[in-house]
Parts: structure tokens; C-alpha cells; sequence
């Protein structure tokens, strides 16, 4: 089983240790928390250099975001593993940098992730328990989807409810993440300007100071017996159970994120 550290900011390679063969490095979740070219080849330099593997993450982007991302992607040496959670940024990598590897984030993996499923589990028929813990990866049309766009690659949140992988092909690898499984994310980010008084109330796609390096959020609710985490645009729990039967499945590799991936 391959182990990858996660980490979004270049300081925290403090985490890395002989126990990783991998670090994957950059965003999922905001475009505007993407590195700069020269930040992105110095830290890719100094992982390569350690004789680590190497995996560049990418969140769902603007058309903004894709210039930025394009510019980005120019900097990679051939066979860099590439995790995409947009779909023009596919596109991109197919039409314009072929070379590159493609990997499916987890945002463009369909599963359900609200943590309240933990209220009823025990309650459900079999078939409505295959159907909370299944994915879009069992469907044979998605399943050509992949194949025709050489994505051999996957990556997985860890929901409350588990995983049931059957049907998934032999050949499709899985990245497991833990501890922290997103819930939703969003560009009407609540924490840009949370400290300016007078801009109190104020919802939409802003400018931002990256509020989100500074503040977290802890949302605890006497019906939710799962804590919530804001980070930024998006809403985290914390899973640290890996699935008993997880040396049965596709799952090979697993991403490890010792902060909250923003």
C-alpha cells in the first residue's frame, strides 16, 4: 500500500517522513490558493530530489483559473500525475499536455457525503445501504468514460457509511484520503472578509484576503453527532477509520492529510 502525504502550503513538508513514497501538493478546493510557477518547481524539485514520487492537485477553476492552472501544468515534466477535480482542466491536459497523467479528484467522484447518514444507518434496508455506500465508478458508462480518456486513476473520500466497490474494473486504481472527507464546497465563500465589520452579511464571490490561512470554523449541532469543519469555501468531518476490507478492493494508495487540505 502506497502512503502520499497531502499538503496545500510548501511549509508543510515539516509532516514528511521516511513513511511516504509520495507527496501530492496544491488545491482541490479554491483557485485562488494555487501556487505560483516558481513555487510549484521548487517544491516539486525538492520531493524528486528526495527520490519521492510526485502528484500536482487542482481544484474546479474559473476560466480565470484555467489560464492560471495552463500556466501551471506548462511547468510539469512528462509523467507527472495530475489530479483534476474540473472538467475543462481534462480537457487542458488531453489537448495540450498529453504527456501529463491523468488522475480523477475526488470532487468529480459521486458518493454520498453528509455525515448525518450516521443517524440511520443501522435502520436501512440492505439494498438502501449498497446504494449510500456505492459510487459513480461502478457504472459501466462511466466506467468507458474513464477508459476513453486514459484515466486509470481515482481518488476517494471516506464517507461515514463505507464503500462497496464491486463492479469497479480490476485495472482502475483507488486513492483513499484520510482523515478529511469534504462535505461540500462552494465559491460563495463564507469566511472572505469575516473580520471586516462592515461587510457583515455580505455573500457572493468576493475579492479575499485568504481569510481562510487564518481562521477555522467548528460547527457543532446538538442533532449532528459529526463535527463539522469550515475551512475556507468548504465543509470537512474527520474520518480516521479505514475500511476493514480494504486490502480486497482497487485501493492501493493512501493519501494521508496531517491539516486540513486549504
Amino acid at each position: 500500500m502506497e502512503r502520499a502525504l497531502f499538503i496545500a502550503k510548501q511549509k508543510n513538508l515539516k509532516h514528511l517522513t521516511a513513511d511516504y513514497q509520495r507527496v501530492y501538493f496544491g488545491n482541490e478546493f479554491c483557485e485562488r490558493l494555487l501556487p505560483g510557477p516558481e513555487a510549484l518547481s521548487e517544491i516539486r524539485q525538492e520531493i524528486t530530489g528526495r527520490e519521492l514520487q510526485f502528484t500536482f492537485v487542482t481544484p474546479y477553476v474559473t476560466e480565470a483559473g484555467i489560464r492560471r492552472t495552463e500556466r501551471l501544468l506548462a511547468t510539469l515534466p512528462a509523467g507527472t500525475e495530475v489530479v483534476f477535480n474540473d472538467w475543462g482542466v481534462l480537457r487542458v491536459i488531453r489537448q495540450n499536455f498529453p504527456d501529463l497523467q491523468l488522475v480523477q479528484g475526488r470532487l468529480l467522484t459521486k458518493l454520498k457525503r453528509g455525515p448525518r447518514i450516521a443517524h440511520f444507518l443501522d435502520k436501512l434496508p440492505p439494498d438502501a445501504l449498497h446504494h449510500l455506500r456505492s459510487t459513480n465508478l461502478g457504472v459501466p458508462a462511466y466506467q468507458q468514460f474513464l477508459e476513453k480518456h486514459t484515466i486509470n486513476r481515482v481518488e476517494l473520500d471516506n464517507p461515514i457509511q463505507g464503500l462497496e466497490l464491486e463492479g469497479v474494473p480490476a485495472d482502475l486504481k483507488l486513492s483513499l484520503y484520510i482523515p478529511f472527507a469534504y462535505v461540500s464546497t462552494t465559491r460563495f465563500c463564507l469566511v472572505a472578509n469575516c473580520d471586516i465589520p462592515e461587510k457583515k452579511g455580505m455573500i457572493g464571490v468576493f475579492p479575499c484576503h485568504q481569510e481562510c490561512q487564518k481562521y477555522t470554523f467548528y460547527l457543532n449541532n446538538p442533532v449532528m453527532t459529526t463535527l463539522l469543519i469550515r475551512k475556507g469555501n468548504t465543509l470537512f468531518f474527520k474520518n480516521t477509520k479505514l475500511p476493514p476490507d480494504i486490502k480486497e478492493t482497487n485501493i492501493d494508495r493512501i493519501v494521508i492529510q496531517p491539516e486540513i487540505p486549504m
